[in-house]
């Protein structure tokens, strides 16, 4: 991540929305969030059965995506038409504001992620000692840790960051590829599932540690107001 503070191109009503810059970082975060798991994909799946690829590109893809759907998908669209205006103390305020509702997105999180792996375990009449029981509890925690950046995420697109969510999306998506591609090509004796479990967790770990160390390195706003609970 670069040394100095990615700077809010529009916020509120305090400036003019650079349309192409934009679009500039939007349209590079889509290609390498696309990209570069198709090249790493047309590698891995050539090391997959049939049954490995269902798991991987179909099952544990389905219980990500739901769990954080309906974790956080409502409360992104009420946040994201928030009007925070960069003008000193009335900024923060805002950014207080909108953090108390962002911040509820994780105890939503943590219920919907939790009644998820257990819905599984009972359907699929699973245990603990199986590799699959145990690759969708690391799944869970993986949308926990991923669920726990939310609310610095609502905050940078609120005051369009988008070259922090370019960086922060494009480094989680090539760690996670590059954990999956390492653990396969060294063959650790792990269980597919295994493998695919602990990819889902390097990416919720990188968009943690990026979303949050950005905020707590610049202090775009005080560090005491990023955890708006009084």
């Amino acid at each position: 991540m670069s040394k100095e503070p990615v700077q809010p191109s529009a916020v509120g009503g305090g400036k003019t929305v650079d349309f192409g810059r934009t679009f500039k970082y939007l349209m590079a975060t889509q290609i390498l969030s696309r990209g570069i798991p198709f090249i790493f994909n047309s590698w891995i799946v050539r090391h997959l059965t049939e049954k490995d690829y269902a798991l991987y590109a179909v099952q544990f893809h389905l219980l990500v995506t739901c769990i954080l759907f309906l974790s956080r998908e409502g409360f992104r669209r009420a946040c994201l038409r928030a009007d925070i205006k960069c003008d000193g103390a009335s900024f923060e305020e805002n950014a207080v504001k909108l953090l108390k509702v962002a911040w509820m997105t994780i105890p939503f999180g943590v219920i919907i992620t939790f009644a998820s792996c257990i819905f599984l375990f009972w359907w699929q009449q699973l245990r603990l000692s199986d590799s699959y029981g145990q690759a969708i509890i690391i799944h869970g925690l993986a949308c926990i840790l991923e669920l726990l950046a939310e609310p610095l995420y609502i905050l940078s697109q609120n005051l369009v960051l988008l070259k922090l969510r370019l960086i922060v999306e494009s480094a989680a998506t090539l760690l996670r590829c590059m954990t999956t591609y390492i653990l396969m090509v060294r063959h650790i004796h792990l269980e597919k599932e295994i493998v695919f479990a602990f990819s889902q967790t390097a990416y919720g770990a990188c968009i943690f540690l990026g979303y949050w160390g950005y905020f707590l390195t610049f202090r775009i706003i005080r560090s005491s107001h990023l955890f708006p609970f009084r």
